[in-house]
């Protein structure tokens, strides 16, 4: 029995050391980390970017599954946001996302997403612009992160701050569709403009602007030798005026 006890004893014993060499390198793992973090955000309190990206870019290295690791993906999405880096910044929040898909953090993340794909549409070095001809991707993936905000978060104190990039969004995509469709207009390609302007009025009821589209589609059906098409959505214009004028009278007595 004293063969057999101790092989078992020696083993126990290994096994104790082994823990306590593990503790050790966990304690010597956590002070590095936790300072690099406090550096990282004097650093981003100071402004000093670099400094702060620096270092939380080594914490999500090096300690790519600790919480400090985790959040420093965050920390890095919003230094990112500050400096105009999209791509970076779109990374690094959607890398926090994949390593807490039950964090309560999501609804702030998803809410920095789709602000950062509406501001990453904006143009210009000093003034900033919206310039309708251009990419509008942004703004498609802006309407599916709604979405999917909407559907997930529906109480969210975001919501209302997501509900109004939404409307931005879908704003500018009105605003492009109606450009391209002048750019027919204007070659005189009347079938591929008319084609715009329907797809506007239908898909985007709300765009203030939709008389002005009418108008456009109804020159555009007459230069097109279809003056019954013409005829119909001038009717249909002159009732919308009247029933707007009823309800301008209506709230004014």
């Amino acid at each position: 029995s004293n063969i057999n006890y101790i092989p078992a004893f020696t083993f126990l014993l290994l096994f104790l050391l082994l823990q306590s060499c593990n503790n050790t390198e966990n304690l010597q793992i956590r002070v590095p980390a936790k300072e690099l973090y406090q550096n990282a955000l004097v650093a981003s309190e100071n402004e000093f970017y670099q400094e702060a990206i620096k270092n939380f870019e080594v914490l999500v290295n090096e300690y790519p599954n600790t919480r400090l690791g985790t959040i420093s993906n965050l920390m890095l999405g919003n230094l990112f946001f500050k400096q105009r880096k999209w791509e970076e910044s779109d990374s690094s929040y959607r890398s926090f996302l994949l390593h807490n898909p039950r964090s309560n953090l999501t609804p702030y993340v998803l809410n920095r997403l789709i602000a950062l794909s509406y501001e990453r549409n904006h143009y210009g070095l000093f003034v900033k612009s919206r310039d309708f001809d251009r990419n509008m991707e942004p703004n498609r993936t802006l309407i599916r992160e709604y979405q999917r905000f909407y559907l997930l978060f529906p109480q969210s104190p975001y919501l209302n701050e997501v509900k109004e990039y939404y409307k931005r969004a879908l704003s500018d995509l009105a605003e492009h569709e109606l450009l391209v469709g002048n750019f027919y207009f204007d070659i005189q390609a009347y079938h591929s403009a008319i084609n715009r302007y329907l797809y506007l009025l239908k898909f985007y009821p709300n765009f203030p602007r939709k008389n002005h589209v009418a108008e456009r589609l109804i020159q555009a059906y007459r230069l097109n030798h279809q003056p019954e098409l013409a005829e119909k959505i001038q009717k249909i214009l002159k009732s919308i005026r009247k029933r707007e004028t009823f309800v301008k009278i209506s709230t004014m007595e």
